[in-house]
Parts: C-alpha cells; sequence; structure tokens
C-alpha cells in the first residue's frame, strides 16, 4: 500500500504538463556573443583597424631613407605657428622659406643620426642640423688667404669699406597742410632768391619736429631723418648755395649746403683685418652651400606628395 502512494505521488499526473515551464538552455557561444565586455573589446578593436588604416603611410617614405615628404598637415602646421607669432599669416615667400628650412633640417638630422651624432644627445632635430652646419665648415681646409685674395676680395666688395658721402647743410621747412603745396612752394622759392643768411633763414618756416640741419651726414643718415625723396636730391648737392624747393614727404624745403665730402677708399692696409674676416666668412658660406648642395642631391622631396626641387642651391 506504501509502495502503491508512493508511485501515484511520483507520476506526474495527466493535465498538468502543459503546467511545467520548459527549460531553456543557452550554447555557450550564444550566452559569450551577449557578454558586454566583449561588445567593447570588438568596437576598440575596429576603431584602432580604422585608424591604422587612415594613418598608414606610403611604403616609399617608410622604407626610403632618401625621401624627405611635406605634408599638407605640416604646411597648416607652419601657418599657425607663423600666425601666432606675427599676428597674420605667412605670404607664399614666407611660408616657402619655412618649408625648405624644414627640408633642410630633416636632411642634416637625418645625416647627423646616421654618423652617431645624436648618441647622448637629448637635443632634437634643430639641434642635429646645427652640428651638421658647424661640421660643414669644417670639411675643407680653411688656407690661409694671401694678399691678392684680399686685394681682389676688397675690390669686389669696395662699397662696404668705403667712408660714404657726407654732406653738411641747413634746412627751411615750409608745410603742405598749413599753407597748401603752391605757397608753400612759393615761399621756399623766394627765400632761395633772396639768398637768405642760412644762420638766420629758419625763423622764415614753418615749426615742426625735423631737425633745421645736418652735420656731416651720409646719404642713410639723412633718410632716417627726412625720408628717401629729400635724401636722394640733397645728397648730391653742391656746397655754398641754396637749392630747391626739395620736396619731402612732409613739405618743401629750402636747402643751402655748407660742406659736401666725397666717398673716400681706404687704404688696404688700414682695412685688412677687416678684409681678412670677411673673406673667412665668405669662404665658410660658400663650402657650407656646396657640401650641403652635395648631400641634398641624394634626397628626394614631395610636397603634398609633388616632387619639390626649389629649396635646391644654386649657384650664387
Amino acid at each position: 500500500m506504501n509502495d502503491q502512494s508512493s508511485d501515484e505521488h511520483i507520476e506526474p499526473k495527466e493535465g498538468h504538463d502543459s503546467q511545467v515551464p520548459p527549460v531553456t538552455r543557452h550554447k555557450p557561444l550564444e550566452r559569450w556573443l551577449r557578454e558586454p565586455l566583449v561588445h567593447f573589446f570588438v568596437l576598440g578593436l575596429a576603431v584602432f583597424l580604422l585608424h591604422a588604416a587612415l594613418d598608414r603611410k606610403p611604403e616609399t617614405s617608410v622604407n626610403d631613407p632618401n625621401l624627405v615628404e611635406i605634408t599638407s598637415a605640416d604646411l597648416d602646421w607652419m601657418r599657425t605657428i607663423f600666425t601666432k607669432r606675427m599676428g597674420r599669416g605667412p605670404s607664399v615667400d614666407e611660408l616657402r622659406g619655412q618649408v625648405h628650412q624644414l627640408i633642410r633640417e630633416q636632411i642634416l638630422s637625418r645625416e647627423a643620426v646616421a654618423m652617431g651624432l645624436d648618441e647622448g644627445d637629448t637635443v632634437v632635430r634643430r639641434r642635429l642640423a646645427q652640428k651638421m652646419e658647424f661640421l660643414f665648415r669644417n670639411l675643407a681646409a680653411m688656407a690661409e688667404p694671401t694678399e691678392n685674395d684680399l686685394r681682389a676680395y676688397l675690390s669686389e666688395n669696395r662699397h662696404k669699406y668705403e667712408t660714404p658721402l657726407r654732406v653738411t647743410f641747413t634746412q627751411v621747412y615750409f608745410s603742405v597742410d598749413n599753407r597748401g603745396a603752391e605757397e608753400a612752394y612759393q615761399a621756399a622759392q623766394v627765400l632761395i632768391q633772396e639768398d637768405t643768411d642760412p644762420t638766420r633763414a629758419t625763423i622764415r618756416g614753418d615749426t615742426s619736429m625735423l631737425s633745421p640741419g645736418c652735420n656731416q651726414c651720409s646719404e642713410s643718415d639723412v633718410r632716417r631723418q627726412f625720408g628717401t625723396e629729400f635724401a636722394r636730391s640733397v645728397i648730391n648737392l653742391g656746397p655754398g648755395a641754396w637749392h630747391g624747393p626739395v620736396r619731402s614727404a612732409y613739405g618743401f624745403h629750402a636747402v643751402y649746403v655748407h660742406d659736401r665730402q666725397d666717398a673716400e677708399s681706404p687704404e688696404f692696409q688700414v682695412v685688412k683685418d677687416e678684409v681678412k674676416n670677411d673673406w673667412m666668412s665668405a669662404q665658410q658660406e660658400e663650402n657650407t652651400r656646396k657640401v650641403y648642395g652635395e648631400v641634398r642631391s641624394r634626397y628626394r622631396v614631395l610636397l603634398e606628395g609633388l616632387p619639390y626641387e626649389l629649396d635646391v642651391p644654386g649657384d650664387p
């Protein structure tokens, strides 16, 4: 009897089978794909692969050590830095100058690294390029110049050592703003025709911040005080007389020239040491130009993907 009741209790009753919920069993792969951590990993991997594909450089720029490539990003960076420093965008020539400097730095820094100049040095590209610049200057032995060398250099660059033409004058100023152009011109002309004593003539003019004259002034001295137009006219006037009316940016002037000293060429012995220093500097610059030209010839440069050679040094 007990056995019967036990059996009856164990057997499910007919009519209750539909009320037992089915057991849902997920496959392992299906559960794994539902994990949020997996979703995050897959998304990160996709972003990484996309970035790698977009950022990949052409094989030529990676494998060719003699290829220098200037990209649009480089140009944008140059424009941005220039604008921050100067408060305006660079001109075409200014941007080209920066491009040439970057090309030079890239080439010289690579050469410096190839020679081991970067070992133990924490300074970056520009310092390496500077090292190469200094090295270039010492590659060719600088022989002492002969006297003939120095005399020839002095002859070719005489203007650098001449004592410039100098003039001493008094000027009387007549303002165009105050008088009008015609009246100012006529007032200066009257003073000149009267041959007024130059020591008393300044009271005849208009008040201004201009100097009443100039004592032993070169053309550049006169230009700084009175402007280019005035300086060009006055520097060649003869002494001992009134001249004009001479026009300037300020108005008209009556000018009395007291003295005029022509340009003088110095004696060779007086400027020999100065000429020698300048000759040595010129030779170093020429050697640097030639050596860099030889190094530059081994490199190909691409500017925004196109060949670029405007930075190649030519004959001076």
